[in-house]
């Protein structure tokens, strides 16, 4: 059986352009897609759908899991099955409240992985990004930090300096470095 490696975070903490460095270089790895009832972002690997669309394959069982937040739906399909069933690394962009589910869908194959990044350098980021104002912002930053603080057994990725340490990083974590 392969491994999952299932990334959460808050918004802007780099989880999109930490998985489209590891698809450069690790082409061994799946970074797999989700699908989303929303256009896709430049960084973002994801397959757009209308609501309609998404339900009726959420219906269909084409989703190994799903779930909605911020008034949108994400899903992840089902060739995730396909993948780590042929013993592949694949990591997904996933969501802190579906985790549980993912727990219970995936079991032992599952790694779960908080990725973190300091305010100031987030806040940062999301001003660049421009899809926030202040106030949205200061709301991300504290999801941030209850995420940050939360999940005290999951490890953790700094995201906050160079990307190749991240990678770097991560690839231990894939070899099953334990990170604190």
């Amino acid at each position: 059986m392969g491994r999952l490696i299932y990334l959460v975070g808050a918004s802007g903490v780099g989880k999109d352009t930490l998985l489209a460095a590891a698809r450069q270089r690790y082409p061994e790895w799946i970074v797999a897609h989700r699908y989303v009832t929303r256009e896709s972002g430049a960084s973002e690997n994801s397959v757009a759908l209308t609501p309609e669309e998404f339900l009726a394959r959420q219906r269909a069982g084409l989703f190994a899991l799903s779930w909605e937040a911020h008034g949108l739906y994400y899903g992840l399909g089902i060739e995730l099955d396909a993948w780590l069933s042929r013993d592949r690394v694949v990591l997904v962009n996933g969501s802190r409240r579906a985790l549980p589910s993912a727990r219970a869908r995936f079991g032992a194959a599952l790694t779960p992985v908080v990725m973190t990044a300091s305010d100031e350098v987030l806040r940062g980021r999301l001003r660049r990004r421009g899809r926030e104002d202040e106030t949205e912002i200061e709301s991300r930053l504290a999801r941030h930090r209850e995420l940050r603080d939360a999940l005290p057994e999951v490890p953790r990725l700094d995201n906050g300096g160079p990307l190749d340490g991240t990678l770097v990083a991560l690839e231990r974590l894939v070899d099953g470095e334990v990170m604190a």
